[in-house]
């Protein structure tokens, strides 16, 4: 069905597609709470800084109490970066502290 009509010329210019050079790792931070009201996330980066971020970011809406594990895995080569054990809230503490390359705080969530 090549029927179609257009009051439009034909476009004789093409655009060359740029191959876009894929990053050499994505992170991803992912975490899981049992208890009362179970949770959890995932959040795909591509730095482990921001991977931390997102957890931060995700724990801080969890029961603080609540048994929890998180992961932050990276992809390619695949391989558990770091992991955490215990409550949301030591695994918010965890992230959050530590040496001054790991500090996290958590961002509030914006409509922009």
């Amino acid at each position: 069905m090549n029927h179609h009509h257009s009051s439009r010329p034909a476009d004789t210019h093409t655009t060359e597609a740029t191959p876009h050079t894929p990053a050499t790792e994505i992170y991803e931070a992912a975490f899981s709470t049992t208890g009362n009201h179970p949770q959890a996330g995932v959040a795909l980066t591509r730095t482990i800084e921001q991977a931390r971020q997102r957890l931060a970011d995700m724990l801080i809406f969890c029961d603080p109490h609540a048994p929890a594990t998180a992961d932050i895995t990276a992809f390619h080569p695949a391989r558990a970066v770091e992991r955490y054990d215990g409550t949301a809230g030591d695994i918010f503490t965890q992230v959050n502290t530590g040496t001054p390359g790991r500090t996290v705080i958590a961002q509030p969530l914006t409509t922009t």
